[in-house]
């Protein structure tokens, strides 16, 4: 079974060429597993988002932020639809 989940990414870093990487997730990285959740979050910081829908298979997921809607992955993934804009 596939558990879906977002990986997010400041839009500044894809609207002005400096992303040098593909922004995917690698190991350690933070990602949602509530999307209206990550959407309130993300507007509270004030910047704007691009996020990717990621399906992870057999993955563990480490929650470490005090919350049950943000997790660590501990591998690489990509996105099948990649980044888009979100807010």
């Amino acid at each position: 079974m596939k558990l879906k989940v977002w990986k997010h990414h400041i839009a500044k870093h894809f609207e002005d060429g400096t992303l040098i990487t593909d922004a995917y997730p690698d190991i350690g990285s933070t990602v949602f597993t509530n999307y209206n959740l990550m959407v309130e979050y993300l507007k509270r910081d004030g910047r704007r988002w691009y996020v990717a829908e990621l399906k992870l298979e057999n993955e563990t997921l480490v929650f470490e932020f005090g919350n049950n809607y943000m997790a660590t992955i501990q591998r690489y993934y990509l996105s099948e639809q990649g980044f888009k804009p979100c807010i």
